[in-house]
């Protein structure tokens, strides 16, 4: 019994510390006390533990100046040069790599095709071949190599690690791909929806920085939503929360010939190439994709009434064909007691995004402020 007492305070202190260097790193330069406040943690108790960090080299701090007291504040931030951390994000037709530094900055980023898939195997060899060469880069930077972020997309199941299924790739079926990028590199290895790592770099960098309560939801090869609530992502029960592509769009035709949110709005569904500068749609098929999206923001808002609603992806950005009719209809249809409150944000994050967000969700697999259902 002493001995798992012991285990317990030890993993509390562990969070606890874990918790300070979180706040360092998505907060920016702290002071102690100021910590102690935030954290509601003795002075002396934070001044022990940043110590501690100090001596690891996860944490440095800096002299800035004179205070109106003549005491020098010494703020703390995080070590950029402790190492770094891969983030790899992938859909339907293509791959994102980045590489960010244990402060959350990006040192670098490459992007790759991935259509056509031939096979699973072909799709797992050239996810790992870029993860290769990525490591590589890294190592050769003169850096060390913490952990490997992955954003998938689909359903995920984040208890095994597991690939479930993807519409829009057929070989991207039940792969273990979190085991198997771990035993590959040897290195711990993170997965999650891409949308949900997307939602991460909007909430530590991007449109939702200040927010607590808010919903992304993106519209790429697929459509997939992330709720963002109290500063936490939001599971469900089987870990399937944000399933957003997957809603039945009613019409007059019998249920059967119903079609889902992803089959009608999607890149794929369009089928517009938004890399290109030149793609255009129909006057017809704008109105009709804007309605669609425009009705399921006000869905959102009228049943999470978050701070707001981050928009991913071209197609929706308010510079893009759809924004018309899409924001014409979420104002007919949200709650007018909400109308205000809830805006609709355009995504601050760049469209790597996913891939930075796979090397925070790395960063909260190294260093957990609680304990966790998922690896």
């Amino acid at each position: 019994m002493a001995n798992l007492d012991t285990a317990r305070i030890s993993e509390k202190l562990q969070f606890r510390r874990n918790r300070l260097l979180d706040r360092i790193r998505r907060g920016g330069p702290v002071g102690r006390l100021q910590l102690a406040r935030t954290l509601r943690m003795s002075n002396s108790r934070v001044c022990e533990v940043v110590q501690e960090m100090l001596d690891e080299g996860l944490i440095l701090e800096e002299l800035t100046g004179n205070s109106r007291r003549g005491r020098r504040p010494v703020p703390l931030r995080v070590n950029p040069h402790y190492g770094q951390i891969l983030g790899l994000d992938f859909e339907a037709k293509r791959m994102r790599l980045a590489a960010v530094d244990l402060a959350g900055r990006v040192d670098w980023q490459r992007q790759e095709p991935l259509a056509p898939v031939k096979d699973r195997r072909d799709l797992i060899d050239r996810l790992l071949r870029l993860i290769d060469d990525g490591a590589a880069r890294v190592r050769g930077g003169g850096h060390r190599l913490l952990g490997i972020g992955l954003a998938a997309p689909g359903i995920i199941d984040r208890h095994t690690g597991t690939l479930v299924h993807y519409d829009f790739i057929e070989a991207a079926r039940d792969i273990p791909l979190r085991d198997l990028v771990a035993s590959h590199t040897e290195l711990p290895s993170a997965l999650d929806n891409n949308i949900r790592a997307y939602a991460l770099t909007e909430w530590m960098s991007g449109a939702a920085q200040h927010l607590k309560s808010f919903v992304c939801l993106a519209v790429r090869s697929g459509v997939r939503a992330a709720i963002m609530q109290d500063g936490r992502l939001l599971d469900g029960s089987h870990g399937l929360a944000g399933a957003a592509g997957y809603i039945a769009i009613a019409s007059e035709k019998a249920a059967s010939h119903w079609s889902t949110f992803h089959e009608l709005v999607s890149e794929q569904a369009l089928g517009v190439d938004v890399e290109s500068k030149t793609f255009h749609l129909s006057d017809a098929r704008a109105q009709r994709a804007g309605e669609l999206v425009g009705a399921q923001l006000a869905t959102f808002a009228n049943l999470l009434d978050p701070e707001a609603i981050v928009l991913a992806g071209k197609l929706i950005q308010p510079d893009g064909q759809l924004w018309p009719w899409l924001e014409r209809t979420y104002r007919r249809f949200v709650l007018p007691d909400i109308a205000d409150r809830v805006q609709l944000l355009s995504s601050r994050a760049g469209p790597f995004a996913a891939a930075v967000g796979a090397a925070h969700r790395c960063f909260q697999l190294l260093f957990p402020v609680e304990p966790s259902l998922y690896s």
